[in-house]
C-alpha cells in the first residue's frame, strides 16, 4: 500500500495564502500585502547649524515671525546613482516647504512685511556609492561614501566623522571610532543605507542684495529611502523636522514614525506634527551647477 506523501511546510503554506487570497474581497488587497509584508517604519534624522550670525538673531516662533523669499535648487543626486527613482513634483515639495515653514515662525514676505531672510532650499537622494571589483560574486561592493552620508546627518556632533573633509583630525581618532554609545550605533547604520534628503539654508536678506553671502543657518533632513517612494515621505519628512528647522540642534535629532507617522523620538526633543494650509509663495528656481547633473548607468535598481 503506497505511503502517503505529506506535504512540504513552505508548499502546505503556500496553499493556505492562495485560499485565504480567493476570499479577500479586491479592496482589501492591499491590506492583506501590507499585512504580509510591511512598509518599514520611517525614520527621519535632522540637524541644524548655526553660524555666529545666525546666533545673533532673536528667536522665530509663530508669535514673532519671520519674513523670507524663498530660492530653489531643485531635485539633485547627491550620492551613487539609483535607477527608477520618481523625484516629487516641485509644486507639492514647494506647498510643503512653506507648509513646515509656516508652523515655525517662517513666513513669505509681503509689501506689508518685507523679507529679512533669503531662504534656500533643496531636495533629492543621498544614495551609498559603491566600488566593485572584478569577481563576478561581487554582488555587494565596498561603499565609498560612508563619511559623505555621516556628515550629512550631522554625525560630527556624536564624534563619528569630521566635520569638513580633508580636515586636520582623522576620522580613527575621533572618538566614534571605536567605543559607540547607543545614538552613535543608529547613525553609524544609517550611513549604510540609501537616503532621501532636504536641505533649507538661511541667509541675511539685505546682505544678499549687496551680493554678500551671509550664511545664518543650516538644516538638513534625511530618511532611509528603502520600502518608500520619495513623493509619498518627503511631505512626512519635512513636517517630522519642523520644530527643529531653523534652531540650533546638540545632536542629530532622529525620530521614527510609525503607520500613522505617530512619532518615537530616538535621539532628540519631542516634536508635533500639525495640518494646514500652506501659505503662498514665490519660489524663484535656480539651475543646478554645470557638472552637477550626472548620466552615468546606475549599478542597482530601487527596490520596493
Amino acid at each position: 500500500m503506497p505511503c502517503c506523501l505529506l506535504p512540504r511546510p513552505a508548499t502546505r503554506l503556500a496553499g493556505v495564502l492562495a485560499l485565504v487570497w480567493a476570499q479577500v474581497p479586491a479592496a482589501s488587497a492591499a491590506g492583506v500585502l501590507e499585512w504580509l509584508f510591511p512598509r518599514p517604519e520611517l525614520r527621519v534624522v535632522t540637524v541644524t547649524d548655526t553660524t555666529p550670525a545666525g546666533a545673533l538673531r532673536r528667536p522665530v516662533s509663530p508669535a514673532q515671525p519671520a519674513y523670507y523669499t524663498a530660492v530653489s535648487a531643485g531635485f539633485r543626486d547627491f550620492g551613487g546613482i539609483v535607477a527608477g527613482e520618481k523625484a516629487p513634483a516641485k509644486e507639492e515639495v514647494f506647498r510643503a516647504m512653506a507648509r513646515v515653514l509656516a508652523r515655525q515662525g517662517y513666513l513669505p514676505a509681503t509689501a506689508a512685511h518685507p523679507p529679512s531672510l533669503l531662504l534656500l532650499w533643496t531636495w533629492g537622494t543621498l544614495n551609498t556609492d559603491r566600488m566593485y571589483s572584478a569577481n563576478p560574486d561581487d554582488i555587494e561592493g565596498r561603499q565609498v561614501n560612508r563619511n559623505q552620508l555621516l556628515r550629512f546627518m550631522g554625525a560630527y556632533k556624536l564624534g563619528l566623522v569630521a566635520r569638513e573633509p580633508g580636515a586636520a583630525v582623522f576620522d580613527p581618532m575621533l572618538p566614534g571610532a571605536l567605543f559607540r554609545d547607543a545614538d552613535q550605533e543608529v547613525l553609524s547604520d544609517l550611513a549604510t543605507e540609501d537616503l532621501y534628503v532636504a536641505a533649507i539654508a538661511a541667509y541675511d536678506h539685505a546682505a544678499a542684495v549687496r551680493s554678500q553671502k551671509v550664511l545664518l543657518w543650516t538644516t538638513k533632513i534625511s530618511a532611509p529611502s528603502r520600502g518608500h517612494a520619495f513623493a509619498e515621505v518627503l511631505p512626512s519628512m519635512l513636517a517630522l523636522a519642523g520644530p527643529q528647522v531653523g534652531r540650533e540642534t546638540a545632536r542629530p535629532v532622529v525620530v521614527t514614525a510609525g503607520e500613522r507617522f505617530k512619532a518615537e523620538v530616538k535621539i532628540g526633543d519631542p516634536t508635533v506634527v500639525e495640518s494646514g494650509e500652506p501659505p503662498a509663495v514665490s519660489v524663484t528656481e535656480v539651475a543646478p551647477p554645470a557638472g552637477n547633473t550626472r548620466s552615468a548607468p546606475a549599478r542597482k535598481a530601487r527596490g520596493r
